[in-house]
């Protein structure tokens, strides 16, 4: 996925290239701290070239490019100012006494270090480009959601998980029972459900329950398997604990 944008290099702009910008580290997946990191290191990006790349009496033109793939997340930015030496910035002495600080080089030293690489090139005709490019957040699988219903004994138990069972051989990874509606379980069905929880801990899953009625959480209690299944108080807390994108069945 790419978008592009043209603006004009002024101070003005830097809301506009940050939303911009927001919008792209959505679509990639980032979290907040991340999204606000990647800004951060754009917003210092542009403001070195609205402040020195053109006269501040006629600003030149922006573009900011951002794309991502797979595994990265880059942000482009091109200007047809001077050009631009990082070298010759002197690194920030950010360990010095505060007296002895002047804060020269600052915006760059954050770059670097939000950002997993930092390139700086001028290509014909005079066009000056940073890259920068961050690593995308490892992608949390689909949380396949299933709701239990009735009693989980040796009569039924086995049927009410056959569907779990059937997508953990398509592939899911990440399993929320919801037991709100099972008013009885007995060691059968407690048993079917350690063979489930030692099946997808076998393909790298995880399994988590919630909702859980009063009477069955005191058979979960008295038998210790509390401490085998994590068990959220509701649906909606098991699936913020798993963090992915939901598909209920």
């Amino acid at each position: 996925m790419r978008d592009v944008l043209t603006t004009t290099a002024e101070l003005d702009a830097l809301a506009t290239i940050g939303a911009f910008v927001r919008v792209g580290l959505e679509h990639a997946g980032f979290d907040e701290r991340g999204n606000w990191q990647v800004q951060l290191a754009v917003d210092e990006a542009a403001t070195n070239i609205i402040q020195h790349a053109y006269p501040a009496a006629s600003p030149g033109a922006i573009e900011v490019i951002w794309w991502f793939d797979d595994t990265t997340f880059g942000v482009e930015l091109r200007d047809t100012g001077k050009p631009f030496d990082p070298a010759a910035v002197p690194r920030p002495r950010i360990d010095a006494p505060l007296e002895e600080r002047d804060g020269g080089g600052l915006g760059l030293y954050l770059i670097d270090q939000l950002m997993d690489t930092v390139t700086f090139a001028r290509e014909a005709p005079g066009v000056n480009i940073v890259r920068m490019v961050r690593r995308r957040p490892a992608q949390a699988p689909a949380v396949r959601q299933f709701a239990l219903h009735g009693r989980l004994d040796a009569r039924h138990s086995a049927a009410a998980l056959a569907a779990v069972r059937t997508a953990l051989d398509d592939g899911a990874r990440a399993v929320l029972l919801d037991l709100s509606d099972v008013s009885f379980i007995s060691s059968s069905g407690l048993r079917d459900l350690i063979v489930l929880l030692r099946r997808v801990r076998a393909v790298g899953g995880e399994l988590r329950l919630c909702a859980l009625q009063p009477l069955v959480a005191e058979v979960f209690a008295l038998t210790g398997f509390v401490q085998l299944f994590p068990i959220h108080p509701t649906a909606a807390d098991g699936l913020r604990a798993f963090g992915g994108p939901t598909r209920a069945s």
